[in-house]
């Protein structure tokens, strides 16, 4: 309706005016304002002054606020809008300007026919990973994503950031360690221990799988591995402590060992094998120097410890379990987790690999590949090895020379005794982990 259309001579214009607001087929009223309409319109004079009266009323008192609406064409020197008093503090559709037009045309005709450009959606179900996550590592996470940040951004203080992230964290994982008195059911102190240090285990992880992904500096990866190395003194007895329980250093051998696995499992994940071998053939300061004529340091067989609370727990409560270590280790790495279970048990395959027949410092059992007993196909890693070009990447993580040399130690190794006792007799494939028939057959 306008009315240069719909006023005809002899109609009366007051009515005319009035139909904006007593006609109900009427549903949307634009104001075109500019300098000379709000003049009127402000000072009630003339047909817009009379407007004005029949539509101010509407607008303070109903309780629809979208049948009425300014079109602004006009601005005083100071930018500010030409509107009517009455109108003040409601949204308006901005003409100004010729290179906003099409934009304000647009939500003029979405207002116009209730087609909002944005439609509130329905309220969902919360999902059921958030319902069902585990507990965040909330006192680092502000400097975790810090440093994962400025790893994403190649930045010059990504080491430091990594450093400060583990000054934060080993405190809090230290405030987590079960207070165990003689005489208790000390397993379940150490699973709940174990359950609260999980989160955090999982957020430098995470961090390490940034680093994998974005990082060409080995100076961070280095920064990642001295916090883990830090990590992993909490699995013996520090000098200040007088008095303790044999089992209270347990949830961190579970977690220092699996945050080692773990990291060299996204390592292999990001086919980053020049920061898998540097991660397997670090020298660890992390266990007590005690006596004269030792090393300081240690290899990656220092991960690898008797949790005595887990055989104590699988005694008290007759549990038919082959090794309870593995199937926490399994439950840490759920559907969907990173890395994955099959990620996990491949880097333990990896690591199991290296520390038979080698000159390591200590042993390292593969419990976890209780899982891979009856797993007669290759892991990926392996799989991909058909490539000779691949092998020869993957060759110095193995350290071995070729092909050749690491099916004579996989037949080696399968042949011996520690193979075939292991997991209660059930064995481990090695062969068909490692695809050793087909490894470097292709070009």
């Amino acid at each position: 309706m306008l009315d240069k259309w719909d006023l005809k001579p002899g109609h009366d214009a007051i009515a005319f005016m009035e139909s904006m607001v007593t006609d109900p087929t009427v549903t949307k009223v634009i104001m075109v304002c500019d300098r000379t309409y709000v003049a009127k319109a402000n000072a009630r004079e003339g047909g817009v002054g009379t407007e004005s009266q029949i539509i101010s009323p509407e607008i303070y008192s109903s309780g629809s606020q979208d049948k009425f609406a300014a079109v602004m064409t006009d601005a005083d020197e100071d930018g500010r809008p030409y509107i009517p008093t009455y109108y003040k503090g409601r949204i308006y559709f901005d003409f100004r300007s010729g290179d906003r037009f099409e934009d304000a045309y647009e939500q003029l005709l979405r207002w116009l026919v209730d087609r909002p450009q944005y439609v509130k959606p329905k309220i969902g179900s919360v999902p059921e990973a958030i319902l069902s996550a585990a507990p965040a590592a909330t006192a680092t996470q502000s400097k975790a994503r810090r440093a994962e940040q400025a790893i994403r951004e190649s930045s010059v203080s990504a080491v430091a950031y990594v450093r400060e992230y583990g000054d934060a964290l080993v405190p809090e994982l230290q405030a987590l360690s079960p207070d165990i008195a003689r005489g208790e059911a000390t397993d379940e102190k150490v699973l709940a221990a174990v359950a609260a240090m999980r989160p955090y285990a999982r957020q430098l992880v995470e961090i390490a799988g940034v680093a994998g992904r974005y990082s060409e500096d080995a100076r961070v990866w280095e920064a990642l591995l001295a916090q883990i190395e830090r990590l992993a003194r909490l699995m013996w007895r520090q000098p200040d402590i007088m008095s303790w329980h044999p089992h209270q250093f347990d949830a961190f051998k579970i977690i220092a060992r699996d945050v080692f696995v773990s990291t060299l499992a996204v390592a292999l994940d990001e086919e980053r094998f020049e920061l898998a071998s540097t991660t397997i053939d670090r020298s660890w300061l992390i266990r007590p120097t005690e006596g004269a004529n030792r090393p300081s340091t240690s290899d990656f067989t220092a991960f690898d410890n008797h949790v005595e609370s887990l055989e104590h727990r699988k005694q008290r409560l007759q549990l038919n379990r082959i090794s309870l270590h593995a199937d926490l280790v399994h439950d840490a790495h759920a559907t969907g987790s990173a890395p994955s279970f099959e990620s996990v048990l491949q880097a333990e395959f990896v690591i199991f690999f290296r520390s038979v027949g080698q000159a390591t410092q200590g042993r390292w059992y593969p419990f976890p590949l209780v899982y891979a007993s009856d797993r007669f196909a290759p892991f990926p890693l392996f799989a991909r090895a058909e490539s000779e070009a691949f092998f020869a990447r993957l060759a110095p993580v193995l350290c071995v020379p070729d092909v050749a040399e690491f099916r004579r130690r996989l037949t080696e190794i399968e042949g011996g005794d520690r193979v075939s006792r292991m997991f209660d007799h059930q064995g481990l494939p090695v062969k068909y982990l490692a695809n050793a028939d087909f490894l470097g057959s292709r070009r």
